[in-house]
C-alpha cells in the first residue's frame, strides 16, 4: 500500500534529524583532525593536513545542506495539495518497476514507510529535472548510467 504524504513527510523529519546530528559529529571530528598537532605536516610530500583540511570541508558543506533540507522539512505543510511534480510532491512512478520520490530542495535521503522506499530527489537532479512540472498520465525521459529510462507518473500527492 502506497504510503501519504504526511507519513512520508514524518518519516523523513525523523530521519533527516538523525543524519544531522551524525553528520554533525562526524564534521566535528573532521575539523579536529584537520586542525591536530599530529596531522602537521613533516614534509612537503606530507599531504596529511591538506587531505584533513578537503574532508573538513566537505563535510561542513555536508551539514550546511542537511540543515537547510531539516529546516525545510521542518517547516513543510504536507497537507498541501500539490497537482504537477515540484518540490513538495509525493510522486508515484512507473519506469523499470513501481517507485516513489519525493521532491525536495535537496536530495539524496530515502526512507522506508509502510514497507515501501521513498527516494527523496531534488529538481537539479537528472530524474527530478526530468519530472519536474509533470502531471498525472505524462512520460519523463530521463538518461542514466543504464541507459534511457521512461517513467510514466502515476499520481502526485
Amino acid at each position: 500500500m502506497k504510503p501519504t504524504k504526511i507519513e512520508v513527510v514524518s518519516a523523513l523529519r525523523a530521519a533527516l534529524r538523525t543524519e544531522l546530528e551524525s553528520v554533525e559529529r562526524v564534521a566535528a571530528m573532521a575539523r579536529d583532525e584537520a586542525t591536530s598537532d599530529e596531522t602537521r605536516s613533516e614534509g612537503k610530500y606530507d599531504t596529511r593536513s591538506t587531505e584533513a583540511s578537503y574532508l573538513a570541508r566537505g563535510q561542513a558543506w555536508r551539514v550546511v545542506e542537511l540543515r537547510q533540507v531539516v529546516g525545510w522539512i521542518e517547516r513543510f505543510d504536507a497537507t498541501q495539495i500539490i497537482e504537477v511534480a515540484q518540490v513538495g510532491a509525493l510522486i508515484e512512478a512507473e519506469g523499470a518497476r513501481r517507485v516513489l520520490f519525493f521532491m525536495a530542495p535537496v536530495g539524496g535521503a530515502s526512507v522506508e514507510v509502510g514497507g515501501r522506499k521513498v527516494r527523496v530527489i531534488s529538481p537539479s537532479s537528472p530524474l527530478g529535472e526530468a519530472i519536474c512540472d509533470l502531471s498525472e498520465g505524462d512520460i519523463a525521459e530521463v538518461d542514466s548510467p543504464r541507459g534511457m529510462i521512461e517513467y510514466e507518473i502515476l499520481s502526485i500527492a
